[in-house]
């Protein structure tokens, strides 16, 4: 059960970009949002002292083969899941992940295939 369920809290949102050569960490890119998360290329830093939900939606290219990906915390591998979504179809894969971050943490995605820039990773974030 989150922790804010009982609470009246706000919100903060931040909206990223992810994408991939290949196989490995996608890089991540900010676009817009209520506060600006610490991206160190393939690495986002979760700060101490909030809940977050994250959601990603990875798209690969029409006719591209579709692969694989993973969210990594801590450095500890996640379930992989297929990725399905095209360009034109974006958003129809998501995976999410939640966290009460005591201490920071570190959020990295892995795929085993190209990943395109419209790929969209949703952080909210609620103060503890």
């Amino acid at each position: 059960m989150s922790y804010n369920i009982a609470r009246l809290v706000a919100p903060s949102f931040a909206l990223c970009s992810f994408s991939s050569s290949g196989a490995g960490n996608v890089a991540f890119s900010f676009l817009e949002g209520d506060f600006t998360p610490t991206i160190n290329t393939t690495t986002i830093t979760l700060d101490a002292g909030f809940e977050y939900f994250l959601s990603s939606a990875p798209c690969v290219n029409a006719g591209d083969t579709a692969g694989s990906y993973r969210h990594i915390i801590d450095g500890v591998d996640g379930t992989l899941y297929p990725i399905q979504a095209t360009s034109s179809t974006g958003g129809l894969d998501q995976q999410f992940f939640s966290t009460l971050a005591d201490a920071d943490v570190s959020f990295q995605l892995y795929a085993d295939s190209l990943i395109i820039s419209n790929s969209r990773l949703e952080i909210w974030r609620f103060p503890l």
